[in-house]
């Protein structure tokens, strides 16, 4: 072998080397993002049974907070409730024909 081939060899190990290095690099880089990603799946699906859990809690408060009104307005909305239902029970019997 001449001296210009050991030298195109030694060049060309060099090279796959770095390639090597590099690969490795970005295999270690895209292993780190698909765990990356798989925490902010896990954050996002956390987030969201949160979100429902405070709609829940702010729908039970708003109930609550209209069931403690004063007397007078408890009448107004008993008598609102009893037409809900009178609509609804002719609804049903329109239904039922």
């Amino acid at each position: 072998m001449t001296i210009e081939q050991e030298e195109l060899i030694r060049q060309l190990t060099y090279q796959v080397r770095l390639l090597m290095a590099k690969y490795q690099g970005l295999r270690k880089d895209a292993n780190d993002l698909v765990r990356e990603k798989e925490e902010l799946l896990e954050l996002v699906e956390k987030q969201k049974r949160e979100i429902s859990n405070l709609e829940q809690q702010y729908t039970t408060a708003r109930l609550a907070k209209s069931i403690l009104v004063p007397s007078e307005d408890r009448e107004i909305a008993k008598g609102r409730i009893k037409r809900i239902v009178r609509e609804i029970d002719e609804c049903i019997a329109l239904l039922n024909r």
